[in-house]
């Protein structure tokens, strides 16, 4: 299980770190938005598929690391002088909760279609 997460928090990573370059380089293409969506999705697919067991809940836990690099990083761009939309204690709280929200949801869909497709291949009859 170790392995599964491990996967699914490192594609979280690459695309918050991407995320974080494109942001201090100044070049934020909607592009970049929507690798972040898709990495909560991808992370949870990962995960799920991976697991050997408890594939939906493993997959779904990926919206904690999500939610967690959000903040971190939002936090390190607001004390790097950078001008963010919530700011301070309140705004990192705000924050925590809508991403936490809309990760939950977004790591569902891929936990569930990851969990699926591992299940389905595992009760694939053998070839004969």
């Amino acid at each position: 299980m170790l392995r599964a997460w491990t996967f699914g928090f490192g594609v979280l990573l690459v695309a918050h770190g991407a995320w974080f370059v494109a942001l201090q380089a100044g070049e934020l293409p909607s592009a970049m938005i929507a690798l972040l969506w898709l990495s909560s999705i991808i992370a949870a697919f990962i995960t799920a598929y991976l697991a050997p067991q408890k594939k939906v809940g493993l997959g779904v836990s990926m919206a904690i690391p999500t939610t967690v690099l959000a903040v971190l990083l939002n936090s390190v761009y607001q004390l790097s002088g950078k001008a963010v939309d919530l700011t301070g204690f309140q705004g990192g709280v705000i924050l925590s909760v809508v991403v936490l929200v809309e990760s939950a949801i977004l790591c569902s869909i891929g936990a569930f279609f990851g969990s699926y497709l591992s299940n389905r291949r595992l009760k694939k009859p053998a070839a004969r």
